[in-house]
């Protein structure tokens, strides 16, 4: 991939037209204060600049995005004194300016100068990375910056892009490509979907059969007709090291992987690896690879046998994403009736002194919380580990009903909104504009009974994750948001893409704009320039009309 030329136009409208208001300049996500000297016009971006940083690797970043932006390869000074008379673009990643913004470990100051020169502080280098996104993103047509001063933070620590691989498999050069967004977006957060009833994509050592078996099913729904198996085998996986390269390729953009292992419920493919694991005392029990999409009955089995399986998986994936603070374990939408009908699980419910199968979730979750805990490591789960009660250490993800963030911020948990109301992105963003081909049919398509669900770029814009009646006291403990790419209806990472974008977009300005910097009407006249963007890089995008930008 030749970086420059997909980069060099990526903001092409100059900062002086293009229908920007006054002041205004072409940066997604909007920074929390700005201050443009108009009068001044732009500053031409050549070869007389040099940077100047003492972080000698700091330098070099700034020096090869800037390469890959413009073409420019501009020399890197540890200090000002050997960059004498030579406009600069000076690095301070440990600042100490008594600024809120700059304080931050992820925010930064950025001012250029009508003499050419730039300065960027921060106290951290996460907030001179972002300076640098911002940096780039200002760079016209013609290489030239405003005159400009920007004060920046994020509001909020995570700012998350969720991205299912248990029903299609995309690979590392797409996982890599969505990285590459986030970053220039200032989103810090790829949580990763790796384990479903339809699929297993994490290569577990111990337990080969995962991959062997778990990763292929042996078809698929028909695009257009989700009742029609295609008769296509379907399958693949990412091997450790494919992960290994994966997770330094985030962390050098500044983003945490936080993996997801789905239990006790979406475990077919595990289960049909290893049949052992699931209730085997109930009839007709055949478990396999799901062929369909939906919620399907193969829960893990309460036994000893499981619970040893879990711990090995997960300590092989936290070997595998050093770097994430959290293992998220799912917890959703594990129907209870194998339970049910197992003497087994209802013998587990007896000696422990449970009240029903919630509360063995609860109590199976708990289980492998405490071996996650030993490993220094969090759990998250969607808002169902709430059933049978909520663990005080846990952070629950919302989802479904808005009721569940205001129950854990009550109990003192942390949360991540990412309802379904404005953050599921395998929504279509409008049923009437879709596009006549079943390539791109969505997961309401087929709905007669009731409204599609439909979730359009401006309702992800106006999304405010604090929940209404939060106490001023708890709303810390809502640490972020998230939008979730589910796959059932992504063939492939073109239409993946058609799905993703605009949307990512908006989402990364709620995520990190202050609630009072963000504007409507502002982000859609910064829009285009990010379009433009994508049409250089080649990626789709689902335009204005609703058709996509890229054929497949």
């Amino acid at each position: 991939m030749n970086i420059r030329k997909l980069l060099l136009a990526a903001f092409a409208y100059s900062l002086l037209s293009g229908g920007l208001a006054v002041g205004e300049i072409n940066v997604i996500p909007r920074p929390a204060q700005i201050v443009r000297n108009i009068a001044s016009g732009s500053i031409p971006l050549g070869t007389s600049h040099v940077i100047v940083c003492t972080d000698a690797a700091l330098g070099r970043v700034y020096a090869d995005t800037l390469f890959e932006w413009t073409g420019l390869r501009l020399a890197v000074h540890p200090t000002a004194a050997t960059a004498t008379d030579r406009p600069v673009i000076v690095v301070d990643s440990a600042s100490r300016a008594a600024d809120t913004h700059v304080s931050h470990p992820e925010g930064y100051a950025l001012e250029v100068a009508a003499d050419g020169s730039v300065r960027i502080e921060a106290s951290a280098r996460a907030g001179a990375f972002y300076a640098l996104q911002t940096l780039v993103q200002l760079i016209a047509q013609d290489a030239a910056l405003p005159v400009v001063s920007i004060h920046d933070s994020p509001r909020f620590k995570w700012r998350g892009m969720h991205l299912d691989e248990g029903r299609h498999f995309f690979g590392p050069v797409a996982v890599k490509r969505m990285i590459d967004s986030m970053a220039l977006y200032k989103l810090n957060i790829l949580h990763w979907h790796l384990t479903e009833d339809q699929g297993w994509r994490i290569e577990i050592k111990k337990y080969p059969k995962l991959t062997q078996i778990g990763s292929w099913r042996a078809n698929s729904p028909t695009p257009g007709d989700r009742n029609k198996p295609d008769g296509v085998p379907y399958g693949g996986y990412y091997t450790q090291d494919e992960i290994r390269e994966i997770v330094a390729y985030a962390r050098q953009r500044g983003i945490t992987i936080i993996p997801e292992i789905e239990i006790p419920g979406h475990a077919a493919a595990a289960i049909a690896s290893y049949p052992e694991l699931g209730n085997t005392d109930i009839e007709s029990y055949a478990p396999k690879v799901m062929e369909r999409w939906g919620v399907h009955p193969y829960t893990f089995a309460p036994k000893e046998k499981t619970f040893r399986f879990l711990q090995d998986v997960f300590d092989e994936v936290c070997a595998l994403f050093p770097d994430s603070p959290y293992i998220h374990i799912g917890g959703d939408e594990a129907p209870k009736k194998q339970w049910e009908k197992s003497a087994f699980a209802q013998k587990v419910i007896r000696e422990n002194n449970l009240k029903d199968e919630m509360e063995l979730q609860s109590w199976f979750l708990a289980r492998i919380e405490k071996h996650i805990n030993a490993r220094g490591r969090r759990i998250i789960g969607w808002d169902e580990i709430q059933e049978g009660g909520l663990s005080p250490t846990a952070t629950m993800m919302v989802w479904r009903n808005w009721k569940w963030a205001l129950l854990a911020l009550e109990k003192g948990n942390d949360i991540i909104m990412t309802p379904t109301s404005h953050c599921y992105l395998d929504y279509a963003e409008s049923i009437e504009s879709l596009p006549d081909d079943p390539y791109y049919e969505h997961v309401d398509n087929n709905l007669t009974k009731r409204t599609p669900r439909q979730v359009p770029l401006e309702k992800i814009y106006q999304l405010e994750p604090v929940p209404e009646g939060t106490p001023p006291d708890r709303e810390k403990q809502v640490i972020g948001c998230q939008a979730n790419l589910w796959s059932e209806y992504l063939f492939d990472w073109n239409r993946a893409e058609y799905n993703l974008y605009p949307r990512l977009f908006a989402m990364a300005e709620v995520a990190w704009s202050p609630k009072a910097a963000r504007d409507w009407n502002s982000f859609q006249q910064r829009l285009p320039s990010a379009l433009r963007h994508l049409d250089q890089i080649k990626a789709n995008y689902r335009r204005p009309d609703g058709l996509p930008a890229r054929a497949r």
